[in-house]
């Protein structure tokens, strides 16, 4: 009998090659989110929508990346992650322009599920290349990969911002947006693939979760709780508790945002030097201590600080345990992420209002105490819930 031929290693250029389309992904991705979000108030007052309507169209997005999730980790099991990220890359192009068309609030509820679903089809099937990328490489990169989602967000946010001062219109926006997302995921599709065959052991991607994956699950709903409630009550925090101005509460978020967009591109060396679990659990730790410098800050420049933190403190949280998702035993890469996944964003998604109905019942600053006993239980059970990377061959 004639032995099969061992799988050829892909070259360094190859491999970077699948790198840096990868990186265009979580650009694309963070770019979308950012046209998306600039383009709401037109979109708001083009429908002369209310405050609480356009909550619920918000919330068809995040339906519609939710139910993506569990789904995409199958498809990716059948056709690769390769193929599902070109097609939801092209897809959120095709959604992203569809918005501004729709004549009511119903259709425009739909075409946010829309572009939701293609987000969260993305987001699954792109980091499950990215954890495949890093296992070749044999070193933490997960970090720098999430560092461009940020960075595209930005982008996306700007330029979008930039057209809006134009008056160009939310159709010519929001089409255009689509257009660069297009072009950008054709650019990198020909550089993604640097495997003969998707790996596809472990079984598919319906499946309830393991311990271990419901374990990684977890603390990735404390962060992902976190992160979300940074986002919709920072400012809030800052200005009702803390007594900030309302300039320096505008930037609460912005600055969250910009030390863990450093955080994730400095974080690569950061897990390779203490290993993914002692990162995560530090990482954990200085969140946690952060949110409590926030939630008792005597002054508003106190808690300023406290949130700059958290952004470091946060940048190196999910990435590792999205990597230590993959290594899951007994259970698809693909599948066990899309499970961490699902879990993480719906924790994102339900945390903001957990947040409010805490704040009425008991006030802000006990609802910000609810983020530290989160960001302690990543710090406490991080060192047993995340398995060592193999050793580089």
């Amino acid at each position: 009998m004639t032995a099969a031929a061992e799988p050829i290693a892909p070259s360094r250029r190859t491999l970077w090659r699948a790198r840096l389309a990868t990186l265009a992904l979580f650009f694309v991705c963070g770019a979308a989110l950012g046209v998306w979000a600039a383009h709401i108030p037109l979109l708001k007052s083009g429908l002369a929508l209310d405050d609480s309507t356009l909550g619920l169209v918000m919330l068809a997005m995040g339906i519609g990346a939710v139910v993506a999730m569990p789904c995409s980790g199958a498809l990716i099991h059948r056709f690769g992650a390769v193929a599902v990220s070109i097609a939801s890359g092209l897809a959120i192009a095709v959604a992203l322009a569809l918005p501004p068309h729709m004549p009511d609030p119903v259709t425009l509820g739909l075409s946010a599920f829309l572009l939701g679903l293609s987000l969260g089809g993305i987001d699954i099937a792109m980091n499950a290349h990215a954890a495949a990328v890093e296992k070749a490489f044999g070193r933490p990169i997960m970090s720098s990969i999430h560092a461009f989602f940020s960075i595209g967000g930005l982008f996306g946010a700007a330029g979008a911002a930039g057209l809006v001062g134009l008056a160009v219109g939310a159709k010519l926006g929001m089409g255009a947006g689509g257009a660069v997302v297009a072009l950008i995921v054709l650019a990198a599709a020909r550089f993604l693939a640097f495997e003969d065959r998707p790996e596809t052991e472990g079984g598919h991607g319906l499946r309830l979760p393991s311990r271990a994956v419901l374990l990684l699950g977890l603390l990735t709903v404390c962060s992902f709780l976190c992160e979300g409630a940074m986002m919709e009550w920072s400012a809030l925090f800052l200005r009702d508790v803390a007594g900030a101005s309302l300039g320096l509460a505008a930037a609460g978020y912005a600055a969250f945002s910009a030390t863990m967009t450093i955080g994730r591109l400095l974080g690569d060396r950061f897990v390779e030097a203490l290993g993914p679990a002692r990162a995560v659990q530090l990482s954990g730790a200085v969140a946690a201590v952060s949110l409590l410098v926030v939630t008792f800050a005597p002054n508003p420049w106190v808690a300023f600080a406290g949130i700059l933190a958290a952004g470091l403190g946060f940048a190196n949280i999910v990435p590792p345990l999205f990597s230590a998702a993959t290594r899951a035993p007994g259970v698809a890469p693909a599948a066990a992420l899309a499970m961490v996944a699902s879990m993480g964003y719906s924790g994102g998604l339900l945390g903001p209002p957990a947040i409010g109905f805490l704040s009425d019942a008991f006030g802000l600053r006990f609802g910000f105490g609810l983020l530290v006993v989160a960001a302690a239980i990543v710090a406490l059970f991080a060192r047993r819930t995340i398995s060592p990377p193999s050793p580089r061959p």
